[in-house]
């Protein structure tokens, strides 16, 4: 259980050295945060980071409040997400990325206060579209479906909502 704890402590630090790494700063909005609600993200704030012309990465923390008591018997549920973006097809008239995207992702969800149990290890594939307001500020859409690690026979559907804002 140690070992579980330190791994999830190790992850902002490797998504943070990650962003860092990125070489010299340019002019350009490369970065961008968001707010949303998804499964299995859960309601989270998150950052993407453009690495190339169509690729990003990004990270996200989320959040479930407990349950009432004798429903499903958990108590706050905790997220955590690493994603990779592949922008494709069409065309946008704003930051220059395609607005469809393929997306990739592996997320864990863990129970608070139970000594960070361990409830979902899952890997997901979506597909979805950003639709910007204007330059800065957009929402993304997007929908899938998600595997858990331990048991590859049932698939569940992924999906999310998220407002973001490029900087």
């Amino acid at each position: 259980m140690k070992t579980e704890v330190r791994i999830l402590h190790c992850i902002p630090l490797i998504i943070a050295l990650i962003l860092s790494s990125g070489g010299q700063m340019s002019g350009q909005k490369k970065a961008n945060i968001s707010f949303g609600i998804g499964f299995p993200e859960l309601i989270n704030v998150g950052i993407k980071y453009q690495v190339s012309d169509q690729t990003k990465i990004g990270f996200s923390i989320g959040y479930w409040p407990p349950s009432k008591p004798g429903w499903l018997g958990y108590n706050n549920l905790i997220s955590l997400s690493g994603d990779f973006y592949y922008h494709f097809g069409g065309s946008s008239d704003f930051p220059g990325m395609r607005p469809w995207y393929g997306r990739i992702g592996l997320n864990i969800i863990f129970d608070l206060p139970s000594d960070y149990h361990i409830l979902s290890e899952d890997i997901f594939l979506r597909t979805g579209r950003d639709i910007y307001f204007d330059e800065n500020n957009g929402i993304s859409l997007d929908g899938g479906f998600g595997v858990n690690f331990y048991d590859y026979t049932n698939l569940f559907p992924a999906f999310g909502i998220c407002y973001f804002h490029r900087f």
